[in-house]
């Protein structure tokens, strides 16, 4: 790849444009489908668990193909196996508008999935071959732009879409994108032949099916677990069970196999195994509070859910300069500094949101939720061209399909994780608080009194006693949401400060510049 890059008259700049278009495509097509998932079980006279098939769908296709990127790659070659995978995404879309029920629908969304998967690290691949390691950080600067704010930007995009003509514009779009990156793609993209067949390691079929397994019961797992109460369901443990037991035979199989579907062995390279861990942190940050903020507005502040999407959307733009910003930034700044510093302005902003109450602002929402994106830009740039500082470039496209494999399941795992805990710690919280609504507690009295003060004025006493009642144990649920909420911001804040220490492990351009990297 390398040398048909340097052959190739094209700015490496516009390169990147031309890769980070089906980037974003891929990684929108599953955010903006989460707003339109009423419309589409209104459509199809579905319910909501049966429409979130929808997306876990998408999810479970692309995250399966992740591990075969490199395998296809080699196969066909970088170019021709990115419009192999944009072909397939736009039939999956043209298959979505057409779907006459929500089976066939559910049936193109693998499809569009299958399509996806391999698109973001096969585009990852190209901007670190395409860029010399110097301008890595501006590399990853512009990766980021479709890794971090297409799914920021996504639910905006789809609701508008949604709600201004139908939910199957979130697909239609897509088309004519698509047919205009395989153009771009088929006229741009420097050539690279596909590795000669006597060359070419045997198919590995074993491990492939493992991971299969382990993705597939894993996010059906987090799909359904809340609704099934997890893990008191039996079917639940089963497949928590295969899904652990495939992702351990899944890593002793890899390390043993002569011809790996993935080469894990990657994960040898400080830089990369650290790197990608942090980058998981980063993840953990953007995805948790992208789901957490929208919950706290509509549940405690009363937003709509446009008015929620709305109220992110200011994050998605700030996270889209910082990371234009920052990519040039890390040029110039030590990149474990500028990592460190994006830390404890995420750490700082999240903690920022523990303090927030049930008579908080739109602005006092937004402003952290800048903040924040701020902290990610940040210490993604410099985070993820550290990661695969060290590498050889023989390597780049397993190690791209592996670190975003790791941070799809660290982020699907922490934003299950997130909702439940919210769902839990306030039933404790309300478990607790109950125990002190009682006659002898003075302070309930005294409270309770003066709701039904209120109330007596337009109700009968027998009504304004009931009606100071429920009053009351709202106001209790309320309390107990903000302090679960409260617990989860606090604890998202303490990972990102725990995580600075690991920053400094890795190694920085000024340690390896004598070094060639090794194969591994």
């Amino acid at each position: 790849m390398s040398e048909a890059v340097q052959t190739k008259k094209f700015n490496p700049y516009i390169i990147a444009l031309v890769v980070l278009l089906p980037g974003f495509l891929s990684l929108a097509a599953s955010s903006a489908t989460n707003v339109c998932q009423p419309n589409i079980a209104g459509y199809f006279g579905a319910t909501q668990y049966e429409a979130n098939s929808v997306v876990t769908g998408y999810i479970i296709a692309a995250g399966i193909m992740l591990p075969i990127t490199t395998y296809l790659s080699n196969l066909f070659g970088q170019k021709k196996y990115l419009i192999y995978c944009i072909i397939v995404f736009t039939l999956g879309c043209l298959f979505c508008i057409m779907a006459t029920d929500l089976h066939l629908l559910i049936i193109a969304r693998l499809i569009q999935g299958a399509g996806s998967g391999s698109i973001l690290p096969i585009c990852q691949a190209v901007l670190l071959d395409t860029f010399p390691p110097e301008k890595r950080g501006v590399a990853m600067g512009l990766f980021g732009v479709a890794a971090m704010f297409s799914p920021l930007a996504g639910p905006y995009f789809g609701g508008y879409l949604t709600d201004n003509w139908s939910w199957q514009w979130v697909f239609i779009i897509n088309i004519p994108l698509c047919i205009i990156s395989v153009i771009l793609i088929k006229f741009i993209l420097p050539d690279n032949k596909p590795i000669p067949k006597e060359q070419r390691k045997p198919f590995d079929m074993l491990g492939f099916v493992s991971i299969a397994m382990a993705m597939g019961c894993l996010q059906i797992v987090l799909d359904k677990g809340e609704q099934f109460n997890w893990f008191d369901t039996t079917w639940i443990c089963w497949l928590a069970g295969i899904s652990v037991f495939s992702f351990v035979f899944f890593y002793v199989w890899e390390l043993e196999c002569d011809s790996p579907i993935i080469d894990i062995r990657v994960f040898k390279d400080r830089n990369f195994l650290y790197g990608t861990a942090i980058s998981s942190v980063i993840n953990i940050m953007l995805y948790a509070t992208l789901l957490l903020v929208p919950m706290f507005v509509q549940a405690l502040l009363g937003y709509s859910p446009s008015m929620a999407g709305f109220s992110m959307f200011p994050r998605a733009v700030v996270c889209l300069i910082g990371l234009i910003v920052f990519g040039e930034l890390s040029r110039y700044i030590e990149p474990r500094l500028l990592t460190t510093i994006g830390f404890i302005i995420m750490g700082g902003s999240v903690f920022w949101m523990s303090q927030l109450s049930t008579t908080a602002s739109l602005r006092a929402i937004v402003i952290p939720n800048i903040i924040l994106c701020i902290g990610v830009a940040a210490a993604f740039v410099p985070i993820t061209a550290l990661a695969f500082l060290t590498l050889p470039s023989s390597k780049s496209v397993d190690a791209a399909s592996l670190h975003a494999f790791f941070k799809n399941v660290v982020t699907a795992m922490s934003t299950a994780m997130s909702s439940t805990f919210v769902t839990r710690v306030s039933q404790v919280y309300q478990n607790y608080l109950v125990e002190h609504l009682s006659w002898h507690n003075p302070m309930f009295r005294i409270h309770l009194a003066n709701l039904q003060h209120k109330f007596v004025k337009y109700y009968a006493p027998v009504y304004a006693a009931k009606k100071a009642n429920g009053a009351l144990y709202r106001e209790m649920l309320h309390q107990c949401k903000l302090c679960a909420f409260y617990d989860v911001f606090l604890l998202l804040a303490f990972l990102s400060f725990m995580v600075i220490p690991l920053i400094y492990l890795l190694k920085t351009s000024k340690m390896s510049e004598n070094q060639k990297p090794k194969e591994i």
